[in-house]
């Protein structure tokens, strides 16, 4: 594991770590549960032989190739394209990222790629980027599916506190770690890390401070757009408690769900069994009236 020489960048994030440390601004997604510049974004549109539309979204610390293997699958279908965050994976930085600057820039990415009417599909962070624009512009959304995402950040002082302490004094090492819980396979694992690493550290933990205030719970009821909530294994790890699991983490009040469990994975179900989610994807894409059973 490459280690990092403390850059003048790296000594101003720590300045802000130890100024927030004692506010318990710090959680970690997902982890916890188990004028900006334009930036140039090299994804481009792959176009798909069928009428609808759908954008894949990553979560924080991936990039855009985490959809590789689920592209050829669903450009029988839908015009697909990727969506990737700043500072992530080939697409650069921009000052102080914020979700609601990567919903702004994920409507300039839909209109510059001239879809109408998309699907979209968030995966962690991406998740609730893509709930925030449904929320935003529901007339504008086909279907929302969700992937190990929750319309609001849990966790207690203590807890972020900890994290906090954790990015301060050892993040390389920190941030592999959680990564290396999230997926059973060891080569997804590898390639998780490899990417939570590369990942532009200032846009990591600016988008995760950011992340602490998000909470959509009281606009759920006002969601009319069809939405699916996949889970995964590591999430929802007893299939009969799959309902309170949903209303406990805030999604008690929304309207139009649908849910779909998928057993024997963890948090990056598109690699560990795409043909499975590419599956999931199409069912609910194409038809919001499937059923999924809990």
């Amino acid at each position: 594991m490459a280690v990092r020489t403390m850059s003048v960048a790296d000594r101003l994030l720590k300045g802000i770590l130890m100024n927030l440390r004692n506010t318990g601004l710090l959680l970690l997604g997902l982890f916890l549960l188990v004028a900006t510049p334009a930036s140039s974004q090299d994804m481009e549109l792959l176009e798909g032989r069928g009428e609808l539309e759908i954008v894949l979204i990553h979560g924080l610390g991936s990039n855009a190739e985490v959809w590789d293997a689920l592209v050829p699958y669903l450009k029988g279908t839908f015009k697909v394209a990727v969506f990737e965050l700043a500072g992530h994976g080939h697409t650069q930085p921009i000052a102080d990222p914020t979700i609601s600057k990567e919903v702004a820039r994920l409507d300039n990415f839909i209109k510059d790629q001239g879809f109408a009417y998309p699907t979209l599909v968030g995966h962690g962070m991406g998740g609730m980027i893509a709930l925030e624009y449904a929320l935003d512009h529901p007339a504008d959304v086909h279907r929302l599916i969700l992937m190990d995402a929750a319309p609001v950040q849990l966790a207690s002082t203590d807890q972020k506190n900890d994290v906090a302490e954790q990015l301060l004094n050892n993040y390389d090492r920190f941030v592999a770690g959680r990564y290396s819980a999230m997926s059973p396979l060891p080569e997804v694992t590898d390639q998780i890390i490899d990417s939570a690493l590369k990942t532009d550290s200032a846009t990591f933990i600016s988008l995760l401070m950011n992340s602490f205030d998000y909470d959509k719970t009281d606009q759920l009821h006002t969601l009319t757009v069809p939405m699916l909530i996949i889970g995964s294994e590591l999430l929802f790890p007893h299939p009969d408690q799959s309902k309170a699991i949903l209303n406990q983490i805030g999604f008690g009040s929304a309207r139009a769900l649908s849910f779909k469990r998928m057993g024997k994975t963890g948090h990056f179900m598109m690699l560990e069994r795409p043909v499975y989610t590419v599956s999931v994807l199409l069912a609910f894409g194409v038809d919001a009236g499937h059923i999924f059973e809990y």
